[in-house]
């Protein structure tokens, strides 16, 4: 089955396309799944943002669950889940545990975008920092965030870093950091936590990256008894659903994987890789 685990609507700050619209786009690839993950940021640093950055805003409501519900109603031939993805900051997990209580979501990445309290897309984020230390720090918060006391499902984008990285060498890759990466990978394993390979690589791109993470930590992770993943395109807009999906399965089934693991109603299952 061809899948997609994480994508945005205008139910995100930073979305531009309806649920419709993407589920329809999806429906036309021939997905057979598609997830939805707006985004979660209750501890973004918005007092501290740029002029001209956007307000990163909870924008979650029974709205979402009404037009997830009306998707479901429209299209029979693909399973439309309504999930979150919760950007993970330490001084706010009392309140990101209340906030996923008080709607059914069916499916939750836990992710990583504020280190040092600042975004990484941000220039201020990189100032006075060398790759070593500010990709290093990233992994320390990513590492931090596998101890959430919320329910989590996912782990979304690792090495979100390379996104915008002003270094010449971008991607985040296992040789740079073998000792961090293998206690992070090792802690979703212990966890039972599914590992996203997400298509979206920013920058990463130059350098023909494919996923984030890059195929040589996804390689490390099967080699240490890593079998759940899935794969999120992260589209924002409609033109993005399921971006390079066939190319990063390929890659995947040649690492070895051979199933996509997804949530469906709140319960784990497993599809082939298609």
């Amino acid at each position: 089955m061809k899948i997609d685990c994480h994508n945005h609507t205008l139910f995100s700050p930073d979305g531009s396309q309806t649920i419709e619209q993407a589920v329809r786009r999806a429906a036309e690839l021939g997905f057979g799944y598609i997830a939805f993950t707006e985004h979660m940021d209750l501890g973004f640093p918005n007092a501290a943002r740029p002029a001209d950055e956007l307000i990163f805003d909870y924008k979650v409501d029974g709205r979402y669950f009404d037009a997830i519900n009306a998707a479901r109603a429209e299209f029979n031939d693909i399973y439309i889940c309504g999930g979150i993805e919760v950007g993970f900051t330490p001084d706010d997990v009392r309140e990101i545990t209340d906030k996923l209580t008080e709607h059914p979501f069916g499916y939750i990445v836990n992710s990583v975008h504020i280190c040092h309290g600042l975004d990484c897309y941000w220039k201020s984020y990189w100032e006075g920092y060398d790759r070593k230390r500010a990709y290093g720090e990233y992994l320390r918060c990513v590492r931090d965030s596998l101890d959430a006391p919320y329910p989590y499902d996912a782990v979304g984008h690792l090495g979100y870093i390379g996104r915008p990285s002003p270094f010449d060498k971008k991607t985040l890759i296992y040789e740079d950091f073998p000792d961090l990466l293998d206690d992070i990978l090792k802690t979703i394993i212990k966890k039972g936590k599914i590992l996203e390979a997400n298509s979206s690589v920013g920058g990463c791109v130059s350098e023909g990256t494919l996923s984030l993470p890059d195929m040589s930590i996804l390689t490390r992770y099967y080699r240490l008894g890593g079998r759940k993943i899935n794969f999120g395109s992260d589209a924002h807009r409609t033109e993005k659903i399921g971006y390079n999906y066939d190319v990063v399965a390929k890659k995947l089934r040649e690492i070895g994987f051979t199933h996509w693991t997804v949530m469906r109603d709140g319960k784990e299952s497993t599809e082939i890789i298609d």
